[in-house]
């Protein structure tokens, strides 16, 4: 079992579940920084990521097909994190540097649109959109686009995916994300 799991960007913002889930890892990779972040809960064997790379990823990946491996990412593995690298791992969401930016500016998330800059190059146009929904949402303003609707985490979760035109939201607690 491969786990991606967030950790934070500083001390006291490991979650509960995360820590669970770092205490019954029996091996642990990340960088120094996530490391220390989660060292109360790591029970397994550490391994410290010095390289990053579909290479490393795919022994990591290999090395999980016979052992329940964490890997921690900090922040949100999936807000400019780690997790878009392992398509197969379970994720473990974390507070982002993102969230914590919007609370000390007391911004909400939904009036911002955030972009990763960070090392590599910025293009215009190559991002996805997510958008917050209940039942009135009409789906036709996304034409025929390729859409994933979430609805209901945590709870009664259902994840339908098709064309804008061809799926329903039934849900007032729904998320819609647009390729």
């Amino acid at each position: 079992m491969l786990r991606i799991i967030g950790v934070g960007i500083c001390e006291g913002h490991v979650t509960d579940r995360a820590k669970a889930l770092i205490e019954r890892s029996e091996v642990v990779y990340g960088s120094e920084r996530a490391l220390k972040l989660a060292e109360n809960w790591i029970k397994g064997d550490v391994r410290i990521l010095k390289k990053f790379g579909s290479e490393v990823y795919s022994q990591i990946e290999k090395e999980a097909s016979e052992k329940d491996v964490a890997v921690l990412s900090t922040g949100d593995p999936m807000v400019a994190g780690l997790g878009k690298f392992f398509k197969k791992a379970e994720i473990e969401p974390g507070i982002s540097s993102v969230q914590v930016a919007l609370s000390k500016l007391k911004v909400d998330l939904c009036d911002v649109l955030v972009v990763n800059a960070h090392g590599k190059k910025f293009e215009v146009g190559k991002r996805s959109l997510l958008i917050l929904a209940d039942k009135n949402f009409d789906l036709k303003l996304l034409g025929n686009s390729e859409i994933v609707v979430l609805e209901d985490l945590c709870s009664k979760e259902r994840i339908r995916r098709g064309l804008a035109s061809e799926v329903t939201i039934e849900s007032n607690n729904s998320i819609i994300y647009v390729r």
